[in-house]
């Protein structure tokens, strides 16, 4: 069987659609769905409840992961040159810069360095941007949500300004999916969590992006391993791995969290 190659340019193409962001208008909550709404709000670990405030990191992306069969050793001395920092916001936020090595350090480079810089930026808000949802406050925010009680679980749902959002979560208060159904792109989570002494922590997750017309279909798996940091457990290192229409697409991240 002949094997797929993985090309890079898939992973870029999904990254726009990544840093779709979701923003909800806050409402008041009917009173009747206000105790159950409580209850699954504090289930789930909660980094603004432990005071955060943002941080900042260094970022190893694995260039052989990410470039996959086309990673040469004179293409990796290059990537490998640029060194990343990121600051993460209050409201997970992120702000990359880099500095260049010698072996990248060429006038000629300046548009392969810039446009490295460009496809870390995105890639690592992008998989902040979906994390933030499940771990930086809660992921029923405080606008007006509907709940249906279907016998086995919950469906909830809420307006935001990109479309409406869609929860489905069982009776132990866990979600097993999130879905946004935008203009262009239906987005859909899959999460998984970790019971820890704080609330369910997300650890996976696949993520589907289903245009609404013609395009191509995308789905990814995530991995996420964390580290301990100030009494708050950050991302550590995240693996994807997926595939864009029939086109394997694989990513894996280091952040190393400055003191």
């Amino acid at each position: 069987m002949k094997r797929k190659t993985r090309t890079p340019c898939a992973l870029l193409i999904i990254l726009a659609m990544l840093a779709l962001a979701v923003s909800a208008q806050p409402r008041e909550q009917a009173p009747a769905n206000h105790e159950l709404l409580t209850r699954a709000r504090s289930a789930y670990y909660n980094l603004e409840n432990k005071g955060f405030k943002g941080f900042a990191a260094a970022v190893e992306p694995n260039w052989e992961v990410i470039l996959g069969d086309t990673a040469t050793p004179a293409s990796l001395k290059i990537f490998r040159a640029v060194q990343f920092s990121m600051t993460v916001d209050a409201n997970c936020a992120v702000t990359i810069t880099h500095e260049v090595g010698p072996n990248a350090a060429k006038p000629e480079l300046e548009p392969t360095v810039n446009r490295i810089h460009a496809d870390v930026q995105r890639l690592v808000a992008g998989f902040f941007n979906t994390w933030r949802i499940f771990v930086l406050n809660s992921p029923f925010p405080e606008t007006q949500i509907q709940i249906e009680n279907q016998n086995t679980h919950y469906k909830l749902s809420y307006a935001t300004q990109d479309g409406p959002v869609t929860i489905a979560m069982n009776g132990d208060l866990a979600i097993t999916e999130w879905i946004l159904a935008g203009p262009t792109v239906k987005r859909t989570v899959t999460p998984q969590f970790q019971k820890t002494p704080d609330g369910l922590l997300l650890t996976d997750y696949k993520q589907f992006f289903n245009p609404a017309g013609e395009g191509i279909k995308t789905t990814l798996d995530f991995h996420i391993e964390y580290q301990d940091t100030g009494g708050m457990k950050l991302p550590y290192k995240v693996r994807l791995s997926g595939m864009h229409g029939t086109e394997p697409v694989a990513a894996e991240l280091v952040f190393r969290v400055k003191s």
